[in-house]
């Protein structure tokens, strides 16, 4: 079982790979060339996010693609305490029931606390974009969570698109395979963004006005008292939050996008089936999730499906191939928001690293493709479309979705001049 993630055919239908490696007699093996182990398998790999005893977290935001000396010695400086996506028992548990307590994890509550922001922004962004001549939907897809995510933080709007580049740059140095060069300015723009998130964190501190958002919710649970959480310890929260609050959820709506504008009659069906809206969003989630691997650090020996990984072994979990294992989904590669057994999906991990945010994102999928698919009714993907997405391990988010808007009847997907996701 081998992965080459950084290829030209992976970037463009990961299914494809992920079809062969579900085709083989094992779906545990070490890749020489990755030096780890890949995991498939959709019963392992929920076994091994649900494992938090013998698979660690420690290694996950570890960059796959070595390091050089000199971006070694640059990523020092993000000296950010273990607090959420790369923290272990006890101090994820401690972590995560603090982000419970203030984050809706529930549909009813997300609505409650977040549609309203979540409605504005879609429409805002909706009413500015330019409908009348081709567009790429992809800005889209990428502002609205990015936008939504300075607002639930509580972090100036001013700032989204610095924030945007450090983390775009972040991401590729951990999941990408950046030239030595362009690790250099990656590590520069990680630390850049860490210290963002340590000012906005210690000025409202220094100033004794804690403010909006749940940096300000954070802050008032630590009511100065590092026993509750330490000022290093809400920045990180922070950290967290904006790196992994807006990259993925764009990748996601991208490819909900993708996948309803491929068939007029799904894009339809958005804009007033909610029953249908929702069983796309989580087929989306199921077919194309915006993470399709994920990263372990074996603590002990651990045999999984007969194979024994050594302990202090890295393990790159292959989410993207679990939710098209045969055996748990019949024709997986197809895209079927009907089929059964769709909300058995690993998009957000599962056990007690599963997404605190999924509530958030299922939001934001539902409210934006209602209301694009209400206020453009005629909107098509451009003809010639070919998926494409950025060189990742780990994220799989399209590099961009041109979309024209077409009188009805006309749609050139409905006519076979466009080519989307394989459906």
């Amino acid at each position: 079982m081998r992965l080459d993630p950084f290829s030209g055919p992976y970037s463009r239908d990961p299914a494809t790979t992920w079809r062969r490696i579900n085709a083989t007699a094992t779906s545990v093996s070490y890749d020489d060339d990755l030096e780890m182990w890949l995991i498939a398998g959709h019963d392992n790999v929920r076994a091994v996010l649900s494992d938090t005893t013998n698979f660690s977290n420690a290694a996950t935001m570890l960059p796959i693609t070595a390091l050089t000396a000199d971006a070694g010695n640059i990523l020092a400086g993000l000296d950010a305490p273990a607090v959420a996506v790369a923290a272990d028992r006890p101090q994820h548990l401690r972590t995560r029931t603090i982000l419970r307590a203030l984050m809706p994890t529930t549909a009813v509550r997300a609505e409650q606390q977040w549609g309203p922001l979540v409605a504005a922004r879609t429409d805002d962004l909706i009413t500015d974009m330019k409908v009348h001549e081709p567009t790429d939907l992809m800005h889209f897809a990428v502002q609205l969570p990015l936008l939504v995510i300075q607002d639930v933080l509580g972090l100036p709007t001013a700032t989204a698109q610095q924030v945007r580049a450090w983390t775009d740059a972040f991401a590729d140095l951990v999941w990408g395979n950046p030239t030595p060069e362009a690790q250099i300015e990656h590590a520069y723009s990680s630390v850049r963004l860490w210290r963002f998130c340590t000012d906005i964190v210690s000025g409202r501190v220094d100033s004794g006005h804690y403010g909006p958002g749940l940096i300000g919710e954070l802050l008032r649970y630590r009511n100065n008292d590092d026993s509750n959480l330490t000022v290093a310890e809400v920045a990180a929260l922070a950290l967290n939050i904006v790196g992994a609050g807006w990259i993925t959820t764009a990748g996601a709506l991208g490819n909900a996008l993708a996948h309803a504008l491929a068939d007029p009659g799904r894009w339809a069906s958005l804009a007033d089936d909610e029953h249908y809206l929702n069983l796309h969003v989580e087929e989306t989630l199921r077919h194309s999730p915006a993470i399709d691997g994920w990263l372990r650090l074996t603590t002990a020996d651990v045999t999984l499906d007969g194979v024994t990984i050594p302990a202090g072994s890295r393990c790159l979990v292959l989410i993207g191939a679990a939710n098209h294992d045969p055996s748990v989904y019949a024709e997986p590669d197809v895209f079927d928001p009907g089929r059964g057994r769709a909300g058995q999906h690993l998009a957000f991990g599962a056990g007690p690293h599963y997404c605190v945010g999924a509530a958030l994102a299922r939001l934001e999928l539902t409210t934006a493709l209602r209301a694009l698919a209400r206020r453009l009714p005629d909107l098509a993907l451009a003809p010639g479309f070919r998926q494409q997405f950025k060189t990742s391990a780990a994220l799989r988010q399209l590099t961009n979705l041109p979309v024209q808007q077409h009188p009805a009847g006309r749609c050139p997907v409905a006519h076979g001049t466009s080519a989307g996701p394989r459906s």
